[in-house]
């Protein structure tokens, strides 16, 4: 066998420099400060989290350059010799602020929160936490507080790209050295060149198309997970690929695009927003070319003029040097800075947090992150390395798995003694003249010595069977899916439709199905309300609920049910022109929507029942009472602000319509005068700010009956 083909030295100059690019640790800075800058919330820096994209190309440039040095150097690529460098790097800073971040949450955050931060951490130690946060952005978690660790996700994504970027260069450059020792030809540096850059275009082209795609139809998983993310890295891959000839460009335009660069930076920073249409999509584009660009302008000895002058400013480069370490530091000192401030964060505040978490970044710096890097023990052979960096993933690992069993070890077994729940609580007070006009609703529980239940640990978790079935339409899904429920063969059938909202009444509704005998059919969509106009979401248009919505309307009717019942947010978002309506105009164009889709319903002469809208929490009530179990009361929201200062547009648009009847059920949700409770009947209300749980609406089973008993609507179905 041939021995391996080397790489002809008289082309070894065509390999990126090694040298000090003082630059590009002042393009970190900047990268930086604009993540730090949006976490503590500056009114004017909206689209802050595009430093992210920054690192991004600053890693895929860095790292590229790394291994084709190496490759043009020997031929060959040492895997286990840079994954040992990656772990000096990166590995003791991160298992540090992970352990510490475990120990915040364990001494600061109320128990509810332990366990996913448990898991979190976990996946973050085995980089894997990006695809964890991406699972969880589904309807059912949009109210939970940041994770301290949810910065991870970058980090993940670096990472995964750094496993499947060398294996393709060290694939590609078997290829080629199979086909020089065919020929008897030397390794030339134009060729290893030239197959890296298709090795880049494999990667960027699929992710980058893969990108625009799915965040047209999933953007909450798309910002997180790898396979939207990797162009992104794959764009400073290419500026170390094709560095050579990037290096002969005039001065003039060097500088000409590093000041473009640096304004395209800065520009997106201040007008993208984090509900910017198509991003990671295309709307990437710009930091990441921009970034880019500051960098191709420093090439060939440009890195300290132009707009390179102010990135190697001294004070640039000190945060530069100690980017990763602050990146690290902050965001858990924001999400329990925010936490200790009753969950809202003023930039008076975050920017005294961002700042104080320069202290621990230069400390990580100083003393973990400079000392591992240039340990002798570690740095002579790879080996080292590699098990003390396994020493440490286990340790972290070893340390979220304890965090996040540790709430249901402290967590009390719940007994009420025998005492009453729910509705059958309520109905004690049914006939209590002091409520005056509550006459319809109960007592609230105002400290607990017995418990309640679910736990609050568990009342995230107390929802409706049909999350479970898939009957609730994912904010990706068009066409509906009707769930049938009570008895399939009855005469009798009754729809319930809407938005979530409208799920916080189904196990309500699925039990009066099976105590009178209809057939039930549930259409239920998150965060799409039962209306005839464009809908947004999250600041942008929503056109799968628009196409939900008209083929619900048409399968209602087509089935000619016996009655429809109808629950909906009155927060629903509306588009105005294609975009966005303001809030008055919001309120407007929502109510007119109602009335739209509700005109259709009696013109086919079908009865229609809307449920007013559940009050809405001040507080994510599950978190509270881990926090506070033994005084439930701090958990409480005033009625005035949950329910009686809001606007119903259900109201409105139900007024003179004879087909129409709206049904309150606020009073036993909120039974007290002044207060909406978290605890009634010793039942949970609230399994987040304005979701019931599925326990308690189980328990009004009996009140909503007799309310369907008065209405001249339901009176056919029920008699």
């Amino acid at each position: 066998m041939r021995p391996a083909a080397p790489i002809a030295r008289n082309e070894a100059r065509r390999a990126p420099s090694a040298g000090f690019r003082a630059d590009v640790q002042g393009l970190r800075a900047v990268a930086v400060g604009l993540v730090l800058l949006y976490h503590a919330n500056f009114p004017f820096l909206r689209g802050g989290f595009v430093g992210v994209d920054v690192f991004f190309v600053i890693s895929g440039y860095l790292i590229t350059g790394l291994l084709l040095r190496e490759a043009l150097a020997t031929g060959r690529i040492d895997l286990a010799g840079f994954y040992a460098r990656r772990i000096r790097r990166i590995l003791p800073a991160a298992t540090i602020v992970l352990v510490a971040t475990l120990a915040l949450t364990l001494l600061l955050l109320p128990p509810i929160r332990w366990q996913q931060i448990g898991i979190e951490a976990g996946g973050a130690a085995l980089y894997v936490v990006n695809w964890i946060f991406a699972a969880n952005t589904d309807y059912l978690n949009a109210d939970v507080a940041a994770s301290p660790i949810q910065h991870f996700w970058t980090l993940s994504v670096e990472e995964q790209f750094y496993i499947v970027w060398p294996l393709l260069l060290i694939l590609l450059l078997l290829v080629l050295r199979a086909r020089a020792r065919r020929t008897g030809s030397a390794l030339s540096a134009e060729r290893v060149l030239r197959v890296a850059g298709v090795g880049v275009l494999l990667i960027l082209v699929p992710s980058l198309i893969w990108s625009i795609v799915y965040t047209a139809s999933s953007p909450a998983p798309a910002y997180f997970v790898t396979t939207t993310r990797l162009w992104e890295l794959a764009i400073g891959a290419a500026l170390a690929v094709f560095a050579a000839r990037l290096e002969r460009m005039p001065d003039w335009l060097g500088y000409l695009i590093g000041w473009a660069g640096l304004a395209g930076i800065l520009a997106t920073g201040l007008f993208y927003t984090s509900t910017t249409p198509a991003f990671p999509g295309y709307a990437a584009l710009l930091p990441t070319l921009s970034t880019a660009a500051v960098i191709a302008g420093g090439l060939g000895g440009r890195a300290t003029r132009g707009a390179g002058a102010i990135l190697s400013l001294r004070p640039m480069r000190w945060v530069g040097d100690i980017s990763y370490s602050l990146y690290l530091w902050h965001w858990p000192l924001v999400v329990v800075g925010t936490y200790l401030l009753g969950g809202e964060l003023r930039f008076r505040w975050g920017l005294v947090i961002v700042i104080l978490a320069f202290l621990p970044a230069w400390l990580s710096y100083r003393f973990i992150e400079t000392p591992f890097r240039g340990w002798k023990r570690l740095a002579g052979r790879p080996a080292p390395a590699l098990w003390s960096g396994a020493a440490m993933v286990a340790c972290t690992v070893i340390g979220a798995t304890a965090v996040s069993a540790t709430p249901k070890l402290l967590t009390p077994q719940t007994d009420l003694g025998g005492r009453p729940l729910g509705a059958e609580a309520l109905s004690r007070d049914f006939e209590d003249d002091s409520l005056q006009n509550f006459t319809d609703a109960g007592e609230p529980v105002h400290s607990v010595e017995g418990g309640f239940i679910p736990s609050a640990i568990d009342a995230r978790k107390d929802v409706s069977v049909i999350y479970r079935m898939g009957c609730n339409r994912g904010n990706n899904d068009s066409k509906p899916k009707g769930c049938v429920f009570g008895d399939e063969q009855s005469e009798t059938t009754v729809v319930l439709v809407g938005d979530s909202h409208a799920v916080n009444w189904t196990p309500t509704m699925i039990e009066l199905a099976e105590r009178n005998g209809w057939r039930l059919v549930t259409h239920t969509k998150a965060a799409c309300a039962f209306a005839d106009a464009p809908q947004a979401r999250n600041g942008r248009a929503y056109p799968q609920c628009d196409a939900w919505n008209t083929a619900v309307a048409r399968e209602i009717e087509r089935v000619e049910p016996d009655l429809v019942i109808t629950a909906n947010t009155t927060r629903a978002g509306m588009l105005d022109g294609g975009v966005p309506a303001a809030e008055d105009r919001r309120v407007e164009l929502y109510t007119e929507a109602l009335g739209k889709r509700w005109q259709r319903l009696e013109d086919a002469g079908i009865p229609l029942i809307v449920m007013k809208d559940t009050p809405r929490m001040k507080t994510d009530v599950p978190e509270c009472l881990s926090k506070h179990p033994e005084r439930v009361s701090k958990c409480a929201t005033s009625r005035d602000r949950a329910l009686d200062d809001r606007v119903f547009p259900e109201l409105t648009a139900a007024e003179g319509r004879r087909g129409v009847e709206v049904i309150d059920m606020n009073n036993w949700v909120c039974p007290e005068k002044d207060a909406c409770a978290a605890v009634v009947g010793n039942v949970v209300v609230w399994r987040d700010s304005h979701h019931l749980t599925k326990t308690f609406a189980e328990s009004l089973v009996n009140p909503l009956e007799a309310k369907l008993r008065e209405s001249r609507l339901a009176e056919p179905i029920l008699f």
